[in-house]
């Protein structure tokens, strides 16, 4: 019973994960609302906010009345919103899958600028992608600071991609999720036993469940 649960709490996480595949250049956050979370910081602080993830910048925003704020991110430990947790690679926010002290896949999901480069226009057209994004949730660096104001222009936005990377991160080592990237933390031995491992396992580098072998591979390492 309780290998089905941890089975099915994984499933969760990973199709939460994989669900949003655009976003409302007048919305640019990973959430439908800002919503009441927890964040734990770098100093021992916990604080309660209402909270959503800005997939422009991969920052934390709250609410601080009606005014946006951002959290600096090399303050911030770990965050739990909407039943996921949170925590910084590089200086990005990203999705935790697995466990932040064994091991975990951080999952980034930010705006995929290369497409917005094309937008489709009436027609059949193409039309810059920097006219679809100008005059929206983008001006202010990222942070627009009337919530008001930007939830009533929310409706008024053009889709935007969004694109998502993988990390996995093992006893405080971060790899891109590739063969290559894993490689290039490797020393020779390391590097001997994962040739055998690509061998005997078909990794699928953009499948969280099929990333959390490696994760488990490099545990041992």
């Amino acid at each position: 019973m309780k290998k089905i649960l941890t089975i099915l709490t994984f499933l969760f996480f990973a199709f939460a994960a994989l669900g949003q595949e655009t976003v409302l250049s007048t919305w640019p956050y990973l959430y439908q609302d800002f919503t009441k979370g927890a964040v734990y910081m770098s100093d021992g602080k916990k604080y309660e906010k209402d909270m959503n993830v800005h997939v422009a910048k991969s920052r934390l925003h709250f609410l601080d009345g009606d005014q946006i704020k951002e959290i600096r991110s090399s303050d911030i430990v770990l965050v739990e919103l909407n039943g996921d947790q949170f925590t910084v690679v590089g200086d990005n926010v990203v999705k935790v899958i697995g466990d932040l002290e064994s091991g975990y896949i951080g999952v980034l999901t930010v705006i995929d600028y290369l497409r917005i480069n094309e937008v489709d226009g009436p027609y059949g057209s193409k039309m810059d992608g920097s006219t679809a994004i100008r005059g929206t949730a983008f001006d202010v660096n990222g942070i627009y600071n009337d919530y008001k104001e930007l939830l009533n222009s929310r409706s008024y936005g053009n889709d935007l991609a969004l694109k998502t990377d993988y990390y996995l991160v093992v006893a405080g080592r971060v790899y891109t999720a590739s063969k290559k990237g894993v490689e290039n933390g490797l020393d020779a031995a390391g590097k001997a036993a994962f040739k055998t491992f690509l061998k005997q396992n078909k990794i699928r580098w953009k499948d969280p469940e099929s990333l959390m072998e490696v994760v488990e591979f490099l545990k041992f390492l």
